[in-house]
């Protein structure tokens, strides 16, 4: 079996909860497609790729991160990262809330460029989902990831949905002092903001001043901080806010590796706090898999 911590730091670009009457793969990725641009005879086909360009990173070279563009998708990676981001049904709850069995080591191990261009006819509903703040979570690009493992790795598995430990984000004893966003009041600084789902947080001197962002998404953002499980919003509040939670310097982060811990996270400062709970996880079980030849 392949854990998650093996390979988590490498998805730090990567990071809306569903609940357990949709636990297997919705219905859209059935035919991959987005938007009411496709007809109704594309819609039966499944979205992929022109081009999935693939080859082994050269060791002692830079790693690029992720890039969304408008006619494609570019990745470093080891492969366990598309293969969750392809097969899970919970877009946005991958650190954590899945285990990989029957994969080989080199699935985990070894890190591949890759390169993925869509056909001239397919940009328009490609750069479509590509507007939305959530790509990544898209269910097109999820489509387009499933079509090319099968083709390039031959890839065939199967998920089975499982219930396993969660942290939840819960009211405090009395109550949540978070302040109501107020659309356009605070501006992004240049070098300094990062999306964080529809809002965004200015991340300086040791802490983060979260700006517009929902408690669904501030789930997300302390996922990273998680050694174990995945973080589900239980509060019951439906607003954007803002607020300020520390967080260490950039160096700070480098030296440690990990900002501040989630179980040392300090939530009381905003009237929330964490607790133990429940939640829906995977298990990605591969059938078959094989090294992609380079192309």
């Amino acid at each position: 079996m392949l854990s998650k911590r093996m390979w988590r730091c490498s998805l730090a670009s990567l990071v809306p909860m569903i609940g357990y009457a949709l636990l297997s793969v919705p219905a859209a990725a059935q035919d991959g497609r987005e938007g009411s641009s496709a007809n109704t005879a594309q819609a039966k086909k499944p979205f992929a790729f022109e081009v999935f360009s693939i080859r082994l990173h050269k060791p002692g070279t830079d790693r690029p991160g992720v890039e969304y563009m408008p006619d494609g998708y570019r990745i470093s990676t080891p492969l366990v990262s598309l293969i969750d981001m392809a097969y899970l049904p919970l877009p946005g709850y991958r650190w954590g809330s899945s285990k990989l069995l029957h994969a080989p080591a080199w699935v985990g191990d070894d890190i591949y460029d890759v390169e993925a261009r869509v056909a001239p006819e397919d940009q328009a509903i490609w750069q479509e989902a590509y507007a939305g703040r959530d790509f990544e979570d898209s269910e097109l690009l999820r489509s387009a990831i499933r079509e090319a493992l099968k083709e390039r790795c031959k890839i065939a598995v199967h998920v089975t949905p499982v219930e396993q430990p969660y942290w939840n984000i819960v009211m405090g004893k009395h109550g949540a002092t978070l302040k109501e966003t107020v659309p356009g009041a605070i501006k992004p600084v240049v070098g300094k903001s990062y999306a964080a789902g529809k809002g965004f947080y200015i991340q300086d001197n040791g802490k983060r001043q979260f700006v517009g962002v929902s408690m669904d998404d501030l789930a997300r953002v302390l996922m990273r901080l998680t050694k174990d499980y995945p973080v589900q919003d239980r509060t019951g509040l439906a607003g954007r806010y803002d607020f300020i939670l520390p967080w260490l310097s950039p160096q700070q982060y480098l030296e440690s590796e990990i900002s501040v811990p989630l179980d040392r996270m300090p939530l009381s400062g905003i009237g929330l706090m964490l607790e133990r709970g429940k939640g829906p996880g995977f298990v990605i079980d591969i059938d078959r898999i094989e090294r992609p030849s380079e192309n």
